[in-house]
């Protein structure tokens, strides 16, 4: 019988804080799982627990270097709740502030497409170098039947 290898979505990587973020070239967003209204000490709050790719410099870009975070929350209400319907696909995007609409509201952060294809097909070589990577590991594994 084939292994079926998968991996369990944990929170083992924190949570995603977009401001660390905000100046990177690229995010790949993997959405593992999505909770609504996941209880919090703070009060409910939808949920995304996604593998999170941050390519910060054009550097990490070229030689697809970028990092990488397991199991990443994100509760940022816009950013959460525009995952909710992406889980187990990815969305290659950049993150931005968009000015509050209500005088002393803070600023909401919102996902901003990748459009350019330079950086999208550099992303996807390093996601398929990766996938192919774990396929070889998964091969050449010994086989205990």
């Amino acid at each position: 019988m084939p292994l079926n290898l998968k991996d369990i979505p944990t929170a083992n990587g924190g949570w995603f804080k977009p401001k660390e973020a905000a100046e990177a070239m690229a995010i790949l967003v993997e959405v593992k799982d999505y909770e609504r209204q996941r209880p919090t000490p703070n009060g409910p709050k939808d949920s995304a627990l996604c593998d999170v790719t941050v390519f910060k410099t054009p550097e990490q870009l070229d030689r697809l270097a970028p990092e990488v975070s397991k199991g990443q929350r994100i509760e940022q209400t816009v950013l959460a709740r525009d995952l909710a319907t992406l889980v187990g696909s990815a969305v290659l995007v950049t993150v931005t502030q968009v000015p509050a609409t209500k005088p002393g509201a803070h600023p909401a952060w919102v996902w901003k497409q990748i459009t350019d294809m330079g950086i999208r097909n550099k992303v996807i070589a390093y996601a398929e170098q990766r996938d192919a990577a774990v396929d070889a590991a998964v091969a050449a594994a010994p086989s205990f039947d």
